[in-house]
C-alpha cells in the first residue's frame, strides 16, 4: 500500500511544483517509501504472523479471478460514460506527463480537469513501468487494489475476532461475505465503472487497518501509515476521508492509557499530512467542492442488493460489538461515522433539490466492509457460545464445513454470472488509434454495437473535445449511425466493430481502409461532410 500511495503522492507533488512527471523517478521514490514503511512497521511490532499464508492466498485468488473475468485483453469490463472520462484523463497524462491546469482544457476534458487524479496517475505510471500503456494497465491496477482490499479485511477481522484459535477461518468468512452485496463490491467497477472510487476504497480500508493496528499497540508508525494512505485516498477520491478521520480521532482521543501529549502527536501525524494534501488540491481546484452535490446514477441500497442474511448477520455483529469496548472503538465508531456523513450528504442533496442523493447513497459502498467484519464477529461469537471452539479436534471439521458452505453460497453467484460484452475492446482500440493517426478524427463516425463503445472511441481514443458542438449525443446512438450511412452526405470515415455484420446497403458503398480482426476503418464513397 505504501508503494502505491507514495507513487500517487510523488507524482502529484512533481506536477504541483511545475515539474514533468518522470515515471522512473516516481518508481524510485515509491520503492524507497515502501521499504521504509515496512521497516517502520516491523519496528513497531507488526510482523508477518500465521495469518500471512491465508492473506497471500486471498489476495492471489481474488486478483486471479478478477483478471480472469476480463480475459484475454484485461481491459476495463465496465460501461457507462464515466469509463470514457476516466480513460480520457489517463490518456492526457500519458501524452503530457502533467495534469491539466489550463482552464481552457475544460473544452476538451470537461469536469475531468478538476477531478482528483490519483487513480489516473497510477494507471499512467503503471503503463509506463510495464510498457503496456495506461489503457491496458488501468484494469489490472484496479483489480490489484480490490484484491489487496480483500486482504485488508481479512487482517482486520483476524485482529478483532476474540477467539484467536479460530480467528483465521472466521476472518476468511469476512472476505467471503463481501461477495454477497456484489453490487457494492464487484459491480462497482465491472459494471458501473467507478474506477477512482474503488481504488480509493483500498486506501480507505488500509487506513482502517492502521487504526486497528494502533489500538493493538499505540505507536506513531500506524499513524504515519494512516497519513500516507489518507493523502493518497484524497488524491484518488476524497469522499471516504470524513468517516476515517473521525474514527481515527475517536480511537486516539478515547485511549486513556496513552498520555495526552502522545495522543496529540499521534493526531498530528495522522491528520496534518492529509490536511496539507487537501489544501494543496483546493488551492487550484477549490471551485470543484460543489461536485459533492451533483446528481448521477448510483444503484440504490436495498435489502435485495445487500442480501437479507448478510444484513441479519451484520446486525448481530453490531450487537456483539456494542458489548466490547475495542469493537465499539473501531467498528461501531466507523459505522456511526459513515452514517453521520451519509446523513450530512443527504441533507445537502435535499437542500440543492437533487433528484437522487448521489453521494449519500455512495456511502453504502464503504459500509459493506465494517458490516462484513461485524458479521464475521457475530458468527465467531455464536460458534464460541456453542462450546465447540473448546473442543479443538471436533471443532475443526465443523468449522471447515461452515467456511466451505459459506464459500459456495457467496462465491457461486459471482463465479457463474455471465460475462457482459465489454464496450472497450482491443480491436476497436487498434482501429481507433489507426484512425487517429491517418484521418481527421472529427470526421469519424461509429458503426459499433454499443453507444458507450462509440463514446469511448470518440473521446478517449480519437481525442475529440467533449464540448465540440459538432458532436451531439446523437452521434453515439447505434441506430442513428446506421441510418446516416445509408443516406448520402454523412461523415467521410467510420470505425466498424464487425465488418461482416454491416448491412449490405452500407457495405457496398464503402472502401475498407484498414482491418483489425473483424473491426475496420472504412471510407464513404461519394460526397461527405464533417458538419
Amino acid at each position: 500500500m505504501s508503494f502505491l500511495a507514495a507513487a500517487i503522492v510523488a507524482a502529484y507533488l512533481l506536477d504541483w511544483f511545475g515539474l514533468v512527471i518522470r515515471p522512473a523517478i516516481v518508481l524510485v521514490v515509491a520503492l524507497a517509501c515502501a521499504v521504509a514503511a515496512g521497516r517502520t512497521m516491523r519496528d513497531a511490532g507488526t510482523r508477518p504472523t500465521r495469518e500471512m499464508p491465508a492473506f497471500i492466498a486471498i489476495v492471489a485468488l481474488t486478483f486471479a479471478w478478477l483478471l480472469w473475468i476480463a480475459r484475454p485483453t484485461f481491459l476495463p469490463p465496465g460501461r457507462g460514460p464515466d469509463l470514457a472520462h476516466h480513460l480520457m484523463l489517463v490518456d492526457f497524462i500519458e501524452q503530457h506527463w502533467s495534469l491539466p491546469h489550463d482552464p481552457n482544457l475544460a473544452y476538451v476534458l470537461g469536469e475531468m480537469i478538476d477531478y482528483t487524479p490519483g487513480m489516473h496517475l497510477l494507471a499512467a505510471l503503471a503503463g509506463a513501468w510495464t510498457r503496456i500503456g495506461g489503457l491496458h494497465a488501468a484494469y489490472p491496477i484496479v483489480a490489484l487494489t480490490v484484491a489487496l482490499k480483500a486482504g485488508w479485511i481479512f487482517l482486520i477481522a483476524a485482529r478483532l475476532i476474540a477467539d484467536r484459535d479460530n480467528a483465521i477461518p472466521f476472518a476468511c468468512v469476512a472476505v467471503l461475505l463481501l461477495f454477497v452485496p456484489r453490487t457494492f463490491f464487484v459491480r462497482s467497477f465491472t459494471d458501473t465503472s467507478y474506477l477512482a472510487q474503488v481504488v480509493s476504497e483500498f486506501f480507505a480500508i488500509g487506513m482502517w487497518w492502521a487504526i486497528v493496528a494502533w489500538t493493538d499497540r499505540p505507536s506513531r508508525a500506524p499513524a504515519a501509515l494512516f497519513a500516507l494512505a489518507g493523502a493518497a485516498a484524497f488524491l484518488v477520491w476524497p469522499v471516504w476521508l470524513g468517516p476515517l478521520a473521525l474514527t481515527f480521532a475517536t480511537a486516539v482521543i478515547l485511549r486513556r492509557d496513552v498520555a495526552w501529549r502522545e495522543r496529540f502527536a499521534t493526531l498530528a501525524i495522522g491528520l496534518v499530512p492529509i490536511a496539507i494534501a487537501a489544501a494543496m488540491y483546493a488551492r487550484a481546484h477549490g471551485h470543484a467542492v460543489g461536485i459533492v452535490a451533483v446528481p448521477g446514477y448510483v444503484p440504490l441500497p436495498t435489502i435485495a442488493t445487500f442480501g437479507g442474511w448478510f444484513l441479519l448477520a451484520a446486525a448481530s455483529g453490531i450487537v456483539v460489538a456494542a458489548t466490547r469496548a475495542r469493537l465499539r472503538l473501531v467498528v461501531l465508531s466507523f459505522l456511526a461515522a459513515i452514517a453521520l456523513q451519509a446523513a450530512a450528504l443527504f441533507a445537502l442533496a435535499r437542500a440543492t433539490h437533487a433528484d437522487i442523493p448521489y453521494q449519500a447513497v455512495k456511502m453504502a459502498f464503504i459500509a459493506i466492509y465494517p458490516l462484513a467484519v461485524a458479521a464475521a464477529i457475530a458468527l465467531a461469537s455464536m460458534f464460541d457460545l456453542t462450546n465447540l471452539s473448546r473442543l479443538s479436534r471436533p471443532s475443526r471439521p465443523i468449522l471447515a464445513a461452515l467456511v466451505f458452505v459459506l464459500a459456495i453460497l457467496t462465491l457461486r453467484p459471482a463465479l457463474t454470472a455471465p460475462r457482459p460484452k465489454p464496450v472497450v475492446t482491443e480491436r476497436l482500440y487498434q482501429a481507433g488509434v489507426w484512425a487517429r493517426t491517418h484521418v481527421d478524427p472529427a470526421c469519424v463516425d461509429y458503426l459499433v454495437d454499443d453507444e458507450y463503445s462509440a463514446y469511448w472511441l470518440h473521446l478517449a481514443v480519437l481525442r475529440n473535445a467533449r464540448a465540440d458542438p459538432r458532436h451531439s449525443d446523437e452521434l453515439f446512438v447505434v441506430k442513428h449511425a446506421l441510418v446516416r450511412w445509408v443516406m448520402p452526405g454523412g461523415r467521410r470515415y467510420a470505425i466498424v466493430e464487425d465488418l461482416s455484420e454491416l448491412p449490405r446497403d452500407i457495405r457496398s458503398n464503402v472502401d475498407v481502409m484498414a482491418t483489425f480482426g473483424p473491426a475496420a476503418v472504412v471510407k464513404r464513397r461519394g460526397t461527405a461532410s464533417c458538419e
